[in-house]
């Protein structure tokens, strides 16, 4: 039997506690991430970039293995302004074509992580003091034991500031929102008193600042969840608007 098979056979040992805390770390790491203010690009905006959040070393534990993570994942950011109001996002999150197929450990090679969303803004700062802007989002993340669709929306408001003498501006934003959490594990590698799957959800509140010079943006995140604990992150995006 090879070092991965071995490595996956600890879940079997695994009781429920640990394996919804595997979904909740998971679902909450790999969730989609706007990672911009509540103000919309307009029909013919668009912003593509690369962002990172944090990974927290214990993420993968159920596997009882001594991985040498990175600190991040890279994935690909891609926002189309549709209308005045509305903007579609997606991000896509295949590791083993940036890193390289060796640089991760076996059992996560295969790993993949996909989002999308929709943002309408209620308010824009062309008519109002602020943005404020509802967004619907679904995301997918993908491994060989286990795969987790997470669904959620949230509610966020903004407002930029421009600077007198050069051309940087400053938006920072606020918002909360609500996630459910779909896990379902590989049947042959859970033991047989134990759930497949695991249902959560949670309230999320995140700040950000986006700082926009020319067309070259810069934003930074953090996601605080309600309850789910120690699961904080911090997300980075750097980025071209126009």
């Amino acid at each position: 039997m090879n070092s991965r098979l071995l490595s996956l056979d600890e879940i079997k040992t695994q009781a429920n506690e640990s394996l919804k805390s595997f979904t909740e770390r998971t679902g909450v790491v790999s969730n989609f991430r706007s990672l911009a203010p509540a103000s919309p690009l307009g029909i013919w905006g668009w912003n593509v970039g690369v962002e990172v959040t944090s990974l927290p070393q214990n993420t993968f534990d159920i596997l009882r293995q001594p991985f040498d993570l990175p600190s991040y994942f890279p994935r690909f950011h891609v926002v189309k302004g549709l209308t005045p109001n509305l903007d579609f996002e997606a991000s896509l999150l295949l590791p083993r074509f940036v890193m390289g197929q060796n640089a991760l450990p076996q059992e996560i090679r295969n790993i993949a992580v996909y989002g999308a969303g929709l943002k309408y803004a209620l308010l824009r700062e062309e008519e109002f003091p602020i943005s404020l802007a509802v967004r619907a989002t679904y995301n997918r993340l993908y491994l060989s034991f286990f795969k987790s669709d997470t669904y959620g929306a949230d509610l966020s408001l903004s407002r930029s500031v421009k600077l007198p003498i050069i051309p940087l501006q400053l938006t920072p934003y606020a918002g909360i929102g609500y996630m459910a959490i779909n896990g379902v594990f590989n049947k042959s590698l859970i033991g047989l008193d134990v759930s497949q799957i695991h249902t959560l959800q949670d309230y999320r509140y995140f700040v950000g600042m986006s700082t926009k010079l020319f067309i070259f943006n810069f934003t930074s995140q953090i996601d605080v969840p309600a309850t789910f604990k120690k699961i904080d992150s911090v997300s980075f995006k750097f980025s071209l608007e126009i």
